[in-house]
């Protein structure tokens, strides 16, 4: 038999390396090595001036009154030297600056011209969360001396972060309120493609309809602060608990609802932490207190945990052995009331079998079958 492999078509082939070597990159091109490199060639000052305005030492950065003052001149001289040498690094870049710089650019025309720094740090495969706050800081300085691109205005609509120079800015606001105004008369969540069409129906599409194109809704998405993603890809307001949980029995809840099954309350904490890595971790246990404590979850095995509005029932297997029985209204055989009865547990088979032996509750009638004892 051939090997799949040799089977694929040349363009998928060439596809595939093209992808791995972009990934490969990524992972080589770190902006914090790429920013510190890129100063050898300053001198003391200038180098000192940018580590500190940029916060490259611990992550925090430093006013021009405090640099000053450390070097005993005014905040206009800091911020000439500071400017000076920034063009410095533009005009003589490093290989690997422009190597990085290039990838940024190249990303960011694929997703529709527009991104926020936490959209970049994600792309360039951030580093442990220790390293997470220098990464940023040198992501800002790259893209201080990246002539192809200008910060994204300073709006409490918007992320922080940059465009393409050129953008279309004057759509960004108008569309993401139009995009906002969708969702809230849907009240619920939706994916890019019925956001795009519902879009082609607003008069605000009218307006901007030269400028605007599917590539730009998503890199608009990206970058607002009133709309953001859900776990399972869709897309709503930032302001729902089912699209930005801020409680923690709201993840369990999205968790398990993305999942579409039961998990056992250490997978789930788990899943949490990945959804949802910034901020402190979910202890498994804090995870399993909320499942106890919240109504809309119920217990199905052993530490094992489903949402209630899938017709799992709680009680011991039992009770809902008993139920079963009650509802069907007539004897039952062996495996049907298995079958019945997983579909609302996650137990083992013997263990159903197991409870039927219970003479005070079952009574077995014919060939394998049972009822309840009236």
């Amino acid at each position: 038999m051939e090997n799949s492999d040799n089977n694929m078509e040349p363009e998928s082939v060439i596809k595939s390396i093209m992808v791995e070597q972009e990934e490969k990159s990524r992972g080589a091109l770190d902006p914090f090595v790429v920013a510190i490199n890129a100063m050898n060639g300053l001198k003391e000052r200038e180098r000192d001036v940018i580590i500190n305005r940029y916060g490259l030492e611990n992550g925090k950065k430093v006013t021009l009154e405090a640099v000053g003052k450390k070097f005993n001149i005014t905040r206009e001289r800091v911020r000439q030297i500071e400017s000076a040498t920034l063009r410095k690094l533009i005009e003589k870049p490093t290989k690997d600056l422009v190597q990085l710089i290039k990838l940024i650019n190249s990303h960011l025309s694929e997703v529709g011209g527009v991104l926020s720094v936490n959209g970049l740090t994600s792309y360039l495969k951030s580093p442990q969360a220790d390293q997470a706050e220098l990464k940023t800081n040198a992501l800002r300085l790259v893209m201080d001396v990246n002539e192809a691109v200008v910060a994204l205005p300073n709006l409490s609509e918007l992320q922080t972060g940059w465009m393409k120079r050129g953008f279309p800015q004057n759509l960004i606001t108008p569309i993401l309120s139009a995009l906002a105004k969708v969702l809230t008369d849907a009240n619920r969540t939706m994916t890019e493609k019925e956001l795009w069409e519902a879009l082609l129906h607003q008069e605000t599409y009218q307006t901007y309809e030269s400028q605007l194109s599917p590539t730009i809704l998503t890199g608009l998405l990206s970058i607002s602060t009133q709309i953001a993603q859900a776990a399972d890809g869709k897309w709503g307001l930032a302001a729902w608990p089912t699209v930005v949980p801020k409680r923690i029995r709201d993840k369990v809840f999205l968790i398990l609802e993305v999942s579409g099954k039961p998990k056992h309350f250490t997978d789930i904490a788990e899943a949490i932490n990945r959804a949802y890595p910034a901020g402190k971790p979910v202890l498994s246990r804090t995870v399993h207190n909320e499942l106890i404590g919240d109504k809309r979850f119920v217990l199905v095995g052993r530490g094992i945990y489903a949402l209630k509005s899938w017709g799992f029932q709680p009680g011991v297997v039992l009770d809902v052995v008993k139920e079963v029985l009650k509802q069907a209204g007539r004897p039952l055989s062996v495996e049907d009331i298995i079958e019945a009865v997983l579909a609302k547990r996650e137990v083992k088979r013997n263990t159903v079998v197991a409870n039927l032996q219970n003479k005070s509750m079952f009574r077995k009638v014919g060939r394998g079958l049972y009822e309840l004892v009236e």
